[in-house]
């Protein structure tokens, strides 16, 4: 006797599958970057960004509403820039809560081609701009050479 065919029972197989790859690729990542991943273990919420080059620099915009400017911290250690703070959300049962409170934490990777002392942020309308200055490259100079 032949057993009939059950496409939901391959679609379950192909899950389960998918979901301990991502799982051996988040525990390969998570050995990695241990220190970070206790931070974001920690952290309520990831506040979200948009990362874009200029000709001069790159930008960080990380959207921070309701955050109070002393609650927020910019650490930059071995080219990860960290940005991490809290968000008070007022406590009421009469209220619908939708945006997330508590610890949030961002990480960055800096490139080598940033002027790390230049680094500076701005805090506006609930928007953080982090402004990352590439280093200006000494411009090649003519050398004669006389021959003798």
């Amino acid at each position: 006797m032949s057993q009939q065919w059950n496409p939901l029972n391959d679609l379950m197989l192909l899950q389960d599958r998918m979901n301990r790859l991502f799982e051996d690729a988040t525990d390969r990542r998570a050995r990695q970057e241990s220190s970070t991943r206790d931070e974001f273990e920690r952290a309520d919420w990831t506040p979200a960004s948009d990362i874009y080059e200029t000709e001069s620099g790159y930008v960080i915009a990380v959207d921070l509403p309701g955050v109070e400017r002393d609650a927020v911290e910019i650490d930059l250690d071995d080219n990860r820039l960290v940005i991490r703070g809290t968000r008070v959300n007022p406590e009421s049962d009469k209220q619908r809560i939708e945006r997330p409170g508590g610890k949030f934490l961002r990480s960055f990777s800096v490139p080598g081609s940033v002027e790390q002392s230049q680094i500076g942020a701005e805090y506006k309308d609930g928007v953080l701009q982090i402004k990352l200055p590439k280093r200006k490259e000494p411009k090649p100079q003519r050398v004669e050479i006389k021959v003798s």
